[in-house]
């Protein structure tokens, strides 16, 4: 069942799974909603899940400017929703783009948090593409007229990297995927344009999770082509409380093969 926190520019909605004491906040992954994480419970039978559908997303709705979403925002964005649940210390999750979206939650809340579950995140190393796409100027006025084209000019552009072996197949499938409709195109551009200021200095972020004595545990799938083991290591080789374990699955099963794990 879903619960809704409304403002003038956004509506944030959100479902609660379990009855534990301790909370637990999740954030998904792109081109997912909050149900993902629904039988994760079972690896946090003592928790309260707090799965929050990202902007653009399931059933949350972001009605402001793309580059109002910054950290003072974001920061108030969570210090309301803490504020209605009446939630003062808690845990975090987050997968894929959602493991961006709990760093920075981490960063700007450190003194709430124990621990901070990371499921292939992204915001580690930033992707050369996305920055370049979403920062400059001229760059996104292409980004945006390949998004917004009602061709399908972009997958075929895609596919020709993928024909010289310069795109990974399991990425070409998944820009293949998502870029499909002019409604999912959009949709990509809507996201990634959001997020773009969301970033953390990877130094900063380990000195913050290491003061606060947070640990973090690291979840990659071994057949993951999108976040793997290389890409958590300018995090992973700076803090100090962190566990890594490498699941038998690609990236879009690893919520799946994380059910029911024993977490520490």
């Amino acid at each position: 069942m879903y619960s809704f926190i409304q403002q003038e520019n956004y509506t944030l909605a959100f479902q609660v799974f379990g009855k534990g004491e301790k909370k637990l906040l999740a954030f998904h992954g792109y081109g997912q909603e909050s149900s993902i994480f629904k039988e994760v419970i079972k690896s946090f039978p003592e928790h309260t899940i707090y799965s929050i559908d990202l902007f653009f997303h399931g059933k949350s709705e972001w009605r402001g400017d793309l580059s109002k979403l910054n950290f003072p925002v974001w920061k108030q964005i969570l210090e309301d929703f803490l504020s209605v649940n009446q939630i003062d210390v808690f845990d975090l999750i987050g997968f894929s783009m959602g493991g961006r979206i709990a760093l920075v939650s981490a960063f700007l809340f450190s003194e709430k948090i124990n621990m901070l579950y990371l499921l292939a995140p992204d915001g580690i190393q930033i992707n050369a593409w996305y920055r370049v796409a979403t920062k400059y100027p001229p760059l996104q006025t292409i980004f945006k007229y390949f998004t917004h084209s009602e061709t399908d000019i972009y997958r075929r552009a895609v596919k020709r990297l993928g024909k010289y072996g310069l795109i990974h197949k399991s990425i070409l499938k998944l820009a293949d995927t998502e870029m499909r409709t002019p409604q999912k195109r959009r949709k990509v551009y809507q996201t990634w344009m959001l997020y773009r200021f969301l970033e953390i200095e990877v130094k900063e972020l380990a000195q913050v999770l290491n003061k606060a004595r947070i640990k973090v545990f690291f979840f990659i799938g071994k057949y993951d082509r999108l976040i793997d083991l290389q890409t958590i290591k300018p995090l992973q080789h700076r803090l100090l409380h962190y566990e890594v374990k490498v699941l038998e699955c690609g990236h879009y099963q690893l919520v799946h093969h994380f059910n029911n794990q024993v977490i520490a």
